[in-house]
């Protein structure tokens, strides 16, 4: 057999191409629309209506992180600010990803020095010591418990009081000044290292480091802010509420920080919190509890932990939760089988293998297994629309990527979709079934960092 191509091969292949009438019509097809708007199923969308008879009420007006990686942060903000908004007596209310973004460079900053410091003896080439040059402060990316253990450590405050600034909105110029930093600075440890400094010295060293670091992010994002005055209007009672308070919407004053503002108004211990994986891989198991070495923001922030569990067991907690109306954070691969603008999340919208006359179908297990697929983005549930025997059959989703996309910023995710392409989802422990609920407390499986999962 042949190790190149032939010019046989070649040939074959080409007569074979134009033999078809078929392949003619699609490539003219293709060539002029493009493939997703050729491959579209029109009679799959009309499926798709934006109705849903479980919504969570008052989730808020939709986000928008632009260009900027903060997916799992600005969903992470939308599930906790209905409780602020509530106890604020207001009907909305969006807090500070500015704030919370600052505290997350400096933190990741920190962990990949000390993270440095841990592995300084390792050879450069070592996959441990070679992919900390790929974590850090130059990364916007991050998971659920990143956004727990912030919120935990520094609190939050309304976005008002820490507005959006370039910097955060459009991270990459940020973003490149810190990746070259934080590298620079591995290297100098590196260096005083082989000329014959200990750990306790290099620790010495970091401090000026991350003062430099934390100069650039005051200057980019502008310092975080500490003790504050929030000014803001009640909204005005219902009928039945005035008749009982007497009184209409009213001005009011708060001067705090944001770990008391939180403390008072984000009444919710997001420790109660668990996340639920969806990850059908050989090797791991079902109803096993796993975590992830080294893959976290906040140094000295407790072990998380990842459940993982069967895609219905995923789903049955999440209609519990939000029939209760909560909404629910979730990861997934966003880029997969969907349309960006028209905000359709379904893999029968799209026939590829049809247009194509190819099988791309495989294995949700072996696809993240190889990398096909991975948890890209962090959207925010919250609605389903169950069919005649309460089976869901489309799921509403809230992105952060502002109201020009979708249905006003609204997505419509398939049931099939998220058979496929959800990976992670949040649910508060209440909701969990008994089966999980047990396994709350067991010493989770550790996997390095480079796992297909990470």
């Amino acid at each position: 057999m042949n190790k190149e191509l032939t010019s046989k091969e070649l040939n074959k292949f080409k007569s074979n191409f134009n033999k078809s009438k078929y392949n003619k019509l699609a490539a003219n097809v293709v060539q002029k629309n493009g493939v997703l708007n050729s491959a579209l199923n029109g009679e799959a969308i009309r499926d798709l209506t934006p109705v849903f008879n479980i919504e969570v009420k008052d989730v808020g007006s939709v986000t928008n992180q632009k260009q900027s990686g903060r997916c799992w942060m600005f969903s992470g903000l939308n599930v906790v600010r209905g409780i602020v908004a509530k106890n604020l007596k207001v009907k909305d209310i969006e807090l500070s990803e500015n704030y919370l973004m600052f505290y997350d460079k400096l933190e990741k900053c920190n962990y990949q020095l000390e993270a440095a410091i841990d592995y300084i003896d390792e050879k450069p080439n070592s996959r441990q010591f070679d992919i900390l040059g790929s974590i850090g402060g130059q990364n916007d990316g991050g998971f659920w418990h990143f956004f727990v253990d912030l919120v935990n450590k520094y609190g939050v405050c309304p976005k008002s009081v820490q507005e959006e600034v370039v910097a955060s909105s459009a991270s990459g110029e940020m973003d490149a000044v810190l990746n070259t930093l934080i590298v620079k600075d591995m290297a100098t440890l590196r260096s005083l290292r082989r000329a014959g400094k200990t750990k306790d010295d290099l620790r010495n060293e970091k401090e000026g480091m991350l003062e430099e670091i934390y100069r650039v992010l005051a200057i980019c994002l502008g310092t975080p802010v500490g003790e504050f005055v929030y000014e803001y209007m009640e909204d005005a009672p219902t009928k039945e509420e005035k008749e009982e308070a007497k009184e209409e919407s009213k001005f009011r004053r708060i001067k705090t920080t944001p770990k008391d503002f939180a403390k008072k108004y984000l009444t919710k211990d997001l420790n109660d919190f668990v996340l639920l994986v969806n990850w059908p891989i050989r090797g791991y198991k079902t109803y096993e509890v796993y975590t992830i070495k080294d893959c976290y923001n906040v140094k000295g922030a407790p072990t998380f932990t990842a459940i993982n569990v069967p895609i219905e067991e995923m789903k049955d907690s999440a209609i519990k939760a939000m029939k209760d109306n909560n909404p629910l954070w979730f990861g997934c691969d966003v880029g997969a089988e969907s349309f960006r603008k028209e905000g359709y999340l379904a893999p029968e919208a799209i026939n590829l293998n049809d247009l194509f006359s190819i099988n791309l179908k495989f294995d949700k297990g072996d696809r993240l297994q190889l990398r096909a697929s991975s948890c890209t983005h962090a959207m925010t549930l919250t609605g389903v629309n169950l069919d005649d025997a309460d089976k869901p059959n489309r799921w509403k989703v809230q992105n952060s990527w502002g109201t020009d996309v979708g249905v006003k910023g609204i997505y419509i995710m398939s049931d099939r979709w998220f058979d496929e392409y959800v990976y992670e989802i949040v649910i508060d422990k209440k909701y969990l079934s008994d089966k999980v609920y047990k396994l709350l407390d067991k010493e989770p499986k550790a996997l390095d960092l480079w796992e297909p999962v990470n």
